[in-house]
């Protein structure tokens, strides 16, 4: 067991990659019902009404899954190429972890932004999540 946490393998990118795929294709197959669920995407945006809370955890379920299989991808290429974890290891692996939380925001945030007017009204002639 020891030898698996020190291994290229368990590294942060795998780690986070399989997250993002659980947890999209978890709220993808059983999308919260409400605003109090433990769990969904929360924002202020996305918590204006109950079709914004819908729109936003469709759009970050689907951008998560994108997001966790390049992770996945990512952290293998990294395990292969790396021979052992060093500074430099944890850098490369953690920045797309970072980087890939903050697109999933930046893009279900800029969706809702397309979809939804300030009072959280559904814009005329845009089409639904994917």
């Amino acid at each position: 067991m020891t030898t698996f946490i020190y291994s290229t393998y368990c590294n942060a990118s795998l780690l986070a990659g399989l997250v993002f795929l659980i947890m999209g294709y978890f709220i993808r197959r059983f999308p919260p019902k409400s605003m109090k669920t433990w769990y969904g995407y929360r924002s202020f945006y996305s918590t204006q009404n109950i079709d914004t809370w819908h729109a936003a955890n469709a759009h970050a379920a689907y951008i998560s899954r994108k997001i966790g299989v390049l992770l996945l991808a990512f952290g293998i290429v990294c395990a292969i190429f790396f021979s052992s974890q060093t500074e430099l290891f944890f850098y490369v692996t953690i920045s797309p972890v970072v980087i890939g939380a903050l697109y999933m925001v930046g893009y279900t945030e800029w969706r809702l932004g397309q979809e939804f007017d300030e009072e959280g009204k559904k814009r005329e002639g845009v089409e639904d999540a994917p």
